[in-house]
């Protein structure tokens, strides 16, 4: 039997991540800071957890790495006029001024080891909204790592923009799934990825009266990875949607399949507008930088009180209404994901189009197992046998909708904020937990090509009309 794993498992995790760049203040130091946020995410105010955000930051020298020129949304700490020792009452007293959502508590350590707590750290929104893919870039927060309590006995430990472990009650991780990248889940979101891609190229080239628009369209498709930067954008709303369900602490569902069979749609919908308004995002993104292109040599060429006035007409337009459209798929991804506050599970087609909400599965025949899969690919070698009975109603009806229709792929979210992934990969169901959902260090995308066969286009039209 698995050894239950604890706060010493955690900061050792801690500590041999940072002994790689060696900078770890020890794993004694880090187990007592640890131990410390561990407790006070026990306590409760008003009836809710208490959530922090800690980042251990010498106050000697709290911003080494700071650029040149920073923007003006860049992150400052506000020192406290008298440090308060790092204790489980400061934490929480103090935790009720530091929302981890906006702000974070800067805290180290004495000649002696002792902790204590010396300032504030503000601008931490831009970075919690990079990392939910509502922001292109962010600076990346101050200290040698970050301990965020944002649930009971639920520790998450980051260094910059790096995942380092979670330890959530007596369960350690310590990496995140990529899933979305590749694998048996990448495979089936792109059902819905190819013909989005597609659909994006012929609105760019429909506006004629820009006749340079087809002559960049030919080149940027042969010349540039425009296609996966493209699929980039609907993975990371994708991951939106799931946050945004995580964040009502409420559990829920959302089963992506071409499919109503076995399902009783309590609430039927077409929702449509989250995929149009990702058409719209990148066609006008596209419009912007090839007017950009063609404006560029003017400027270059030293011809800057001389551009072509429909090419600059053309960038403002677009950029504006880049603007506009980024909003209107925020305000969908909330849409949908209060959808999900209802009993029952989410509906959506491959598209991304919303089908129905409060959906009941009515899959009876029991699976005998499930594999959880320690490596995105679902490699024999990374599969684990589990049984399902270890799971509630919500994972098990999931699993056995997932199972009985390939190519479905099903997402789980339990009240404590945990996301788990399912498909069927041959004759076995998959399950991947904590899948990378958040924005961390884009380390690869994937590059490959998202055409699909005329046939398979046609057929998915007649299906998924706009």
């Amino acid at each position: 039997m698995e050894r239950a794993k604890s706060i010493s498992d955690l900061a050792a995790a801690v500590d041999d991540r940072l002994k790689r760049e060696g900078t770890s203040p020890g794993v004694s130091t880090i187990a007592r800071l640890l131990e410390v946020v561990y407790f006070t995410s026990l306590k409760t105010e008003e009836g809710r957890p208490v959530q922090a955000r800690i980042a251990l930051v010498n106050p000697k020298s709290p911003d080494p790495d700071r650029p040149p020129g920073p923007n003006a949304d860049r992150w400052r700490i506000t020192q406290l006029a008298v440090p308060l020792p790092l204790t489980v009452s400061n934490l929480v007293k103090l935790s009720k001024a530091a929302d981890p959502w906006s702000s974070c508590l800067a805290v180290y350590y004495d000649s002696s080891r002792e902790l204590f707590i010396w300032g504030l750290v503000d601008q931490v929104v831009h970075f919690n909204t990079y990392l939910v893919h509502e922001k292109a870039h962010a600076y990346a927060p101050p200290g040698l790592f970050q301990v965020i309590a944002l649930g009971t006995a639920d520790l998450s430990v980051y260094r910059e923009h790096e995942f380092i472990a979670r330890l959530a009650q007596d369960t350690l991780s310590k990496r995140q799934s990529d899933v979305f990248w590749s694998g048996p889940v990448s495979d089936c979101l792109d059902m819905g990825i190819g013909p989005y891609i597609e659909t994006v190229w012929r609105e760019v080239v429909r506006e004629e009266r820009a006749p340079y628009v087809k002559k960049w369209v030919k080149e940027l498709r042969r010349t540039h990875s425009w296609d996966a930067t493209i699929a980039d954008t609907w993975i990371g709303t994708m991951c939106r949607v799931l946050i945004s369900i995580q964040r009502y602490r409420h559990g829920g569902a959302l089963l992506i399949t071409r499919s109503n069979a076995d399902l009783s749609i309590k609430y039927r919908i077409s929702y449509p507008r989250l995929r149009t308004a990702l058409t719209r995002l990148w066609t006008a993104r596209l419009r912007k930088w090839m007017a950009d292109e063609e404006i560029e040599p003017f400027v270059d060429g030293g011809n800057g009180d001389w551009i072509p006035v429909g090419e600059y007409l053309d960038k403002e337009v677009a950029g504006n209404d880049e603007e506009d459209i980024r909003d209107e798929v925020t305000g969908c991804v909330r849409f949908i994901s209060s959808l999900s506050c209802v009993d029952g599970l989410v509906l959506a087609g491959p598209d991304l189009v919303i089908r129905g909400f409060g959906v009941e599965i009515r899959t009876r025949k029991e699976i005998s197992a499930v594999y959880l899969a320690s490596s995105p690919n679902a490699a024999p070698r990374s599969l684990k046998k589990v049984d399902p009975n270890h799971y509630g109603t919500r994972h098990r009806s999931m699993m056995r909708y997932c199972f009985a229709h390939p190519g479905s792929l099903g997402f789980v979210i339990s009240q404590d904020g945990d996301i788990r992934a399912l498909t069927r990969v041959g004759n076995k169901l998959v399950m991947w937990e904590n899948p990378k959902v958040l924005d961390f260090t884009k380390s690869y995308r994937r590059q490959a090509s998202f055409s699909i066969p005329k046939e398979e286009w046609e057929e998915w039209q007649s299906v998924y009309k706009p």
